[in-house]
């Protein structure tokens, strides 16, 4: 994830207005919302809308179907600007990424800009590491994360951390991404997995449902392009491999069967395709075929 990216999922800062609407669309149908759970789209699918035209875009969403959202490649403003944008597309954040360094510099501000949007959950989205994760990393992040969500915790919120594919290097307990899951505690650190790039990484998104269901709270559903190579632990891969859910190499069926198994709360589309506009409602209509 380079520079750019990881500035885009931090959120907060100046408001900004655009104008560049977007063309209209038909509201959809009910969305297909997983046996208890809820559908809701990652926000940073739309980013680049976003920066063209916020309101128009917003709109957009919620006429796909969305109530609930993730905040990530939102523009920089104020949490008061965001929940009242939010608001007036009839939208609400569930959960917000949040750099490390914030998360470790200015907790009590996340906590307050929680509290303003109305989060359940606050992300984050990397562990600082060189070129490979470490168990140096880890073993920091490990001892940031129990610090932090037991903060959060006292302000009834909830910390997770979001599976990125640089985890799967081994480790002790068999990669690092185990060692993660291991070693924080369930009490104050939830899990964020994100399908693609736990494939990308080398891991297994099934078993680790059916091992960690318990601590997987909110699950990013993407699919990556037939072709792409897996077993690449940089947490990168180029924007294109994000495709439509159900034409790619994820096993969809199965990964939703060991979800609801698991009770996931939150199943968050998330497409990081240029194209994702195109993208999303063909999503949905998978989905919707699939009657989970």
């Amino acid at each position: 994830m380079d520079l750019t990216r990881r500035s885009f999922l931090g959120g907060v800062g100046a408001a900004a207005a655009f104008a560049h609407p977007l063309s209209s669309r038909i509201s959809a149908a009910p969305l297909p919302h997983p046996r208890g759970g809820r559908l809701g789209l990652e926000l940073y699918s739309v980013r680049n809308e976003l920066k063209k035209d916020l309101g128009g875009t917003l709109k957009l969403v919620r006429s796909w179907g969305f109530e609930e959202v993730e905040l990530a490649g939102f523009p920089p403003m104020s949490a008061q600007d965001t929940a009242r944008a939010l608001r007036s597309a009839g939208l609400h954040a569930i959960s917000q990424f949040v750099d490390y360094e914030r998360l470790r510099d200015d907790l009590a501000g996340v906590i307050r800009d929680a509290r303003t949007l109305g989060l359940e959950t606050v992300i984050c989205g990397w562990i600082p590491h060189e070129s490979v994760l470490t168990r140096q990393d880890a073993d920091a992040a490990i001892e940031s994360f129990n610090k932090w969500g037991a903060a959060a915790a006292r302000e009834k919120l909830r910390l997770g951390y979001h599976m990125h594919g640089y985890e799967f290097v081994a480790s002790g307990d068999g990669t690092l991404m185990h060692t993660l899951l291991e070693r924080t505690d369930p009490r104050f650190v939830d899990y964020e997995m994100d399908v693609f790039w736990v494939v990308r990484g080398g891991g297994d998104p099934v078993g680790l449902l059916n091992r960690y269901g318990s601590r997987i709270r909110i699950l990013h559903l993407k699919d990556i392009q037939r072709g792409t190579p897996t077993g690449i632990t940089t947490g990168e891969a180029p924007d294109e491999a994000s495709v439509a859910l159900g034409t790619g190499i994820v096993d969809v069926p199965a990964v939703m069967t060991a979800a609801v198994k698991a009770r996931v709360k939150w199943y968050l589309i998330e497409d990081e395709h240029p194209d994702a506009v195109r993208q999303i409602p063909q999503s949905i209509d998978y989905l919707r075929r699939l009657k989970m």
